[in-house]
């Protein structure tokens, strides 16, 4: 099968899928910004609230059409990745080209038919776990600065021959390079993309899981495609149980789910802000650990953890566990009893949290 055939072969899934959708609920109007729209149509995903991501879908579909399609390449690679393969396949075979979805019926029903099938999807979020872990995880200090003065050829080959994943997956992204897919973390290293899409099939990705990596890849300037690729190489990333992760309590603000009004919204930034000088709990975390800069990224970080990465349908399989418990544990940049005591405090905050950003909305901030 040549890569022509096999993006073809998931164009006619999803073909074959939309002829047979007997259509659906009329979606309800979204009345916020596209920045609550774009954290809304992600997390509504992620927590399987099939009429909310509908709603912001089509919002941002009007209003930021290609913003919308390179989010969806996105999260199908960072939130269902290779819980549902199939589904990351469609995605990229149908958002390869505005030829394409209008033979398939035209923007508005390829963006619907792709959130409702990334809704019911099986999820995982290992790549991001990955990608964080590369960038944060203290374990790949020295490796980090060593790495980027690498040449091209010996990065190749560690990411053919290293049995560490962390290891392997720091070459990787150096390899295809940092000025095209950019951390903050990492320093600027121009790469060799078709060198390292080689060595990727070297190591044995199979090839139609390569051309959707790569079509993904081509739509975002991330390592979250080629770190799926990456992950399929590996036992246990995901496994037949699912499991519904837990989530906090939750209001609804303007007719918006409160967890839309995340860090990077304006509402959800000048929430956090207030929480943490009128919460006790928040107040005395903060002084008692962090410095007076930056408290609302920290706060916010902690803030992903325990509402915004949650997933219904999370395909659980023994690397993705340990990958999510080390992001969660060891990449934060805190020590351990500041992490303690900073998630137990905005735990307790939630309905607090909320009340504020409901008042914060009301307030009239965008």
């Amino acid at each position: 099968m040549n890569d022509k055939t096999a993006i073809t072969r998931f164009q006619t899934i999803a073909a074959q899928e939309i002829a047979g959708h007997l259509g659906g609920t009329p979606i309800a109007p979204f009345t916020s910004t596209q920045w609550v729209a774009s954290s809304l149509l992600q997390k509504a995903i992620r927590r399987g609230h099939l009429p909310a991501a509908r709603s912001a879908g089509r919002f941002l579909l009007e209003v930021k059409r290609e913003h919308l399609f390179r989010r969806l390449n996105a999260i199908a690679a960072e939130d269902i990745g290779l819980g549902d393969i199939q589904t990351m396949a469609v995605t990229a075979a149908c958002l390869i080209s505005a030829k394409v979805r209008r033979d398939l019926g035209g923007d508005a029903v390829v963006t619907d038919y792709l959130i409702r099938r990334m809704v019911d999807a099986r999820k995982s979020r290992a790549a991001d776990d990955l990608l964080m872990a590369v960038e944060r995880w203290p374990g790949l200090n020295d490796d980090r600065a060593r790495f980027a003065t690498m040449t091209d050829d010996r990065l190749r080959q560690i990411v053919l021959g290293c049995p560490s994943l962390d290891r392997k997956a720091l070459a990787l992204w150096y390899l295809i390079g940092t000025r095209r897919c950019p951390s903050s973390y990492l320093p600027m290293r121009v790469g060799n993309p078709n060198l390292a899409f080689e060595a990727m099939a070297e190591m044995g990705v199979a090839r139609t899981k390569l051309q959707i990596v790569k079509e993904s890849f081509t739509k975002t300037a991330n390592m979250l495609a080629p770190f799926v690729a990456l992950l399929s190489l590996e036992n246990g990333v995901v496994a037949t149980g699912l499991r519904d992760d837990p989530t906090p309590v939750e209001t609804r603000i303007n007719g918006v789910p409160s967890w839309a009004f995340d860090m990077y919204t304006r509402p959800g930034r000048a929430a956090l802000g207030r929480l943490l000088l009128r919460n006790a709990g928040m107040a005395a975390w903060a002084g008692a650990f962090l410095p007076r800069t930056g408290r609302i990224q920290i706060a916010g970080e902690l803030l992903f953890r325990i509402e915004g990465q949650c997933l219904h349908r999370r395909a659980v399989g023994s690397i993705a566990t340990n990958l999510q418990r080390r992001w969660e544990l060891e990449c934060s940049g805190l020590s351990d009893d500041a992490l303690g005591f900073g998630l137990a405090a905005l735990r307790d905050a939630m309905p607090e949290l909320n009340t504020i950003r409901a008042e914060v909305v009301a307030e009239g901030a965008v």
